[in-house]
């Protein structure tokens, strides 16, 4: 049902409870009061976005450079290869390298074989990480026995360009986990790069220089060269038009993010929304993310608070509050170019009221234990740019999160009407669903999956589902509609315990511009599904369809525009006809930096 269908009916029933004890049964299947989760929740930063590819990877395949041996006045030379030594190799098995002459043992070869064998060698280092280069010295193989010299890569000296601001020390922490490895190893350096990416404001670079012999270099030394630019603010601005006609279709959200303030490597985001009627919605949201120690720990809390005054027929005077404060401390379990898993754990605190005619007439508290893991993959090769892919728009990509939410009966939460509603008989402040139980146990998930069998076409899927046992109170509910799955649908239509839905879309062409002031175009086509269903309510599953398309333009670097045009493709529950089609925007600038460096 819609969000203002909702606020009558489970208010009505609300106040019939107070008179008759029969209302209990209607009133314990009715929808909750409150705005939905995805209403509320809007400017924190989407999981989703953070710890994405990052293009760092090495470029290359197999290492060729010129080999005098392979030379045709060495045509007719030939040699039985019996054994292969390699020499300079550090932090490296040289049963590592057996594949790479293995064939050869034994067999009568033209000396040329050295050249294939040093490559194959340089080829399997670089495929392990190594920045390495294989030689072949002056020698003598009479005897069948090849050596081959390995140079590897030594960072024996770091130079800091740019300045890092506050968060200096935390970087420093991230470098000197780099230079002290043995020899330098992308496979294992990208972690530490990428974390220092992840330093909120700072995009942090690194390239490798030889130290040359005139500074005293020994061969394979390097110096690792670390640019570094700072961002101490981000601020954006978004529009968009998806609100329902009670609570106001358009919307704008402001939000600013302050980096590096306490030198943690913390981020302070700081977000305010409102729909175009003041009166009707605004939501005020705090955030705050530091980083502990050197592998990447945070810890942090979200704090949230909202006002809803729905415009409803008939005037009605219903007023919501919500409050949700949170607490979570995540780890980069996997932390690489081409896939990241996170881990996040948290106790997150909901109160909801409503009000009827200026009297409390509701109200919905729980406190909530969540695990989460996130978690994203994209096709190696991409990230090196291979085939006309990138790590931005690559061959293939998956990413998406799995959560476990345990209510649990601490810090005040509502107790639940019990069996046969027994606790709340009498009372005159109730909780939105007689039978919801605070104590619920929910598993949600959502996902996104990209296939691109040419670099602009694109095919993706983004399933969601949620589960619980048991009957939730309104915010722990899953919703279809505009913010979730089910475009051209008001944000909670439909409402239930469990569902599931799916968002399909096929989408031709680029948006990443070909310079910075040139805009990209990508349209797209979708078709949307939801369904839900609520324990101990006949009538279930309630679905949801709709079929759209539309044109997606990134505008230089300072902005973004998402154009819809939807149709709802059957009659939402309790309404006499079928929604109309919508036109959809979505509009987001940058304002601080107006553009990136």
């Amino acid at each position: 049902m819609t969000r203002s269908r909702t606020l009558l009916k489970t208010t009505a029933l609300t106040a019939a409870l107070t008179m008759f004890v029969s209302a209990l049964p209607a009133w314990g299947q009715s929808s909750a009061a409150a705005p939905t989760r995805e209403e509320i929740q809007r400017g924190v930063i989407d999981e989703a976005l953070k710890g994405q590819a990052q293009p760092l990877a090495l470029d290359g395949e197999v290492e060729r450079s010129a080999c005098p041996l392979a030379g045709p006045e060495f045509s007719d030379v030939r040699f039985t290869l019996k054994a292969v030594d390699f020499t300079g190799l550090i932090s490296v098995d040289p049963l590592s390298l057996r594949s790479s002459y293995t064939d050869y043992i034994g067999q009568n070869v033209p000396v040329s074989v050295v050249c294939d064998i040093r490559d194959r060698a340089a080829t399997i280092l670089r495929s392990n990480g190594y920045l390495a280069a294989v030689q072949v010295p002056p020698q003598t193989i009479d005897d069948g026995n090849v050596r081959f010299d390995v140079l590897m890569a030594r960072m024996t000296a770091v130079q800091v360009r740019g300045d890092a601001g506050p968060s200096e020390t935390l970087l420093q922490k991230y470098i000197e986990k780099l230079a002290a490895q043995p020899v330098f190893n992308i496979n294992t350096a990208d972690r530490y790069l990428l974390l220092a990416r992840d330093i909120p404001g700072l995009d942090v670079r690194l390239s490798l220089r030889p130290v040359s012999a005139e500074s005293g270099g020994q061969p394979g030394e390097v110096v690792g060269e670390f640019n570094v630019i700072r961002t101490p603010v981000y601020a954006d601005i978004n529009i968009q038009n998806f609100g329902s006609k009670a609570v106001g279709r358009f919307g704008g959200l402001a939000r600013v993010r302050f980096n590096g303030l306490t030198g943690l490597g913390d981020e302070t985001v700081i977000s305010g929304y409102s729909t175009a009627d003041f009166k009707e919605q605004q939501v005020l949201q705090v955030g705050h993310e530091f980083t502990v120690g050197g592998e990447g720990l945070k810890f942090g809390g979200n704090f949230t608070y909202a006002w809803t005054k729905p415009d409803l027929t008939g005037g009605l005077d219903i007023n919501s509050e919500t409050m949700v404060a949170s607490a979570y401390a995540s780890y980069p379990f996997v932390r690489k170019q081409d896939r990241n898993i996170f881990g996040t754990i948290g106790l997150e605190y909901i109160d909801q009221r409503t009000d009827l005619l200026g009297v409390r007439t509701n109200e919905d508290r729980l406190s909530v234990a969540f695990a989460r893991v996130d978690f994203n993959q994209i096709d190696s090769d991409s990230i090196s740019g291979r085939g006309g892919y990138s790590a931005f728009e690559p061959k293939w990509g998956m990413g998406g999160s799995l959560e476990i939410r345990q209510g649990l009966d601490i810090l005040g939460a509502s107790e639940g009407c019990g069996p046969a509603f027994v606790n709340c008989i009498g009372q005159t402040v109730l909780p939105t669903r007689a039978d919801g139980d605070p104590t619920a146990f929910v598993i949600r998930g959502q996902a996104r999956i990209d296939f691109r069998p040419t670099p602009l076409l694109a095919l993706t899927l983004k399933p969601r589902l949620q589960y619980s046992p048991d009957a939730l109170f309104s915010y722990e509910e899953v919703s279809g509609g505009n913010y979730t799955t089910g475009r051209g649908y008001d944000p909670g239509t439909i409402i239930g315990d469990s569902g599931y839905g799916l968002q399909t879309e096929v989408s031709y062409g680029s948006l990443m511009p070909e310079t910075p002031e040139s805009i990209a175009f990508q349209p797209y086509m979708f078709f949307d599904l939801m369904s839900v269903w609520n324990k101990n309510v006949p009538g279930d599953p309630q679905k949801l369809y709709s079929v759209g398309g539309g044109l997606r333009m990134t505008i230089g670097q300072q902005a973004s525009l998402d154009l819809t045009g939807v149709v709802p493709l059957k009659r939402a529950p309790f309404q006499t006809r079928r929604q109309d089609a919508r036109a959809l925007l979505t509009l987001t600038v940058q304002l601080a930096p107006w553009k990136r460096r």
